[in-house]
């Protein structure tokens, strides 16, 4: 009988020490923890973004951030609440917005945080980053270590695709004034010539060219030259 009470006591110490081990164990206390998108953050406490790809039509973008109740649901609202650790963050505060408080509603286990990176003329030459973690308050404790914070990091750097050698039969010598015009007239700044077809790359050419006629056009006196000083062309 003694051996039996032994072995059961083993039995529960092992299992309360593995609860308490367990990240999402919460001591019967509510706690958050936060998860970026799983495209974007997959198996990271970070996300790595850049704008050097997109249009300069686009100048802001929002991620979804699903912050989670490490708990049981309650039976009325609670509030999460955020802040920022500047310490470990360079952004200016014009180059993003989120909220630092939001209702988790009565039922619920799960919230959105909309967090919004904006693109600023200095992202040409300079990444940014943004710590953004729980912060407790009279609902929620904080979280796993792992969990309890999110890493954004953001520029709009733009660098030489490593295939323009097969590009420049379309697009001509690279600089970076006309691959941010590509970019803009095309709205994306990749081009895999294992998979895009002969025509279809031609017919991006013909697209850039109409594309440069009409902006010169439209500038008269001024057409667009690259940071050299060369008159673009296509």
């Amino acid at each position: 009988m003694n051996k039996i009470k032994l072995y059961l006591a083993f039995i529960a110490l092992t299992a309360l020490f593995a609860c308490e081990n367990d990240p999402f164990y919460f001591n019967s206390e509510a706690r958050l923890r936060m998860e970026g998108p799983e495209v974007w953050t997959l198996g990271t406490d970070s996300l790595e973004f850049s704008f050097a790809n997109y249009s300069s039509t686009v100048t802001d973008t929002t991620f979804d951030i699903t912050v989670y109740v490490m708990g049981e649901a309650a039976d009325q609202a609670r509030t999460a609440e955020f802040e920022i650790d500047p310490s470990l963050s360079t952004a200016e505060t014009n180059m993003y917005s989120f909220p630092e408080m939001v209702t988790i509603p009565t039922g619920e286990l799960s919230v959105n945080l909309p967090v919004t990176v904006k693109r600023t003329e200095s992202l040409q030459t300079t990444q940014v980053q943004l710590y953004i973690k729980i912060k407790e308050n009279a609902d929620f404790k904080i979280g796993v270590t792992e969990q309890n914070h999110l890493l954004l990091k953001w520029s709009d750097i733009l660098s030489k695709p490593n295939n323009w050698d097969d590009l420049e039969e379309f697009f001509g010598v690279y600089s970076l004034t006309k691959y941010r015009f590509i970019i803009d007239v095309l709205n994306t700044g990749e081009f895999d010539t294992d998979t895009l077809s002969w025509a279809q790359m031609k017919n991006y050419q013909i697209e850039l060219a109409e594309a440069l006629r009409l902006y010169n056009e439209a500038n008269p006196g001024n057409p667009l030259a690259d940071e050299n000083g060369n008159l673009i062309t296509f």
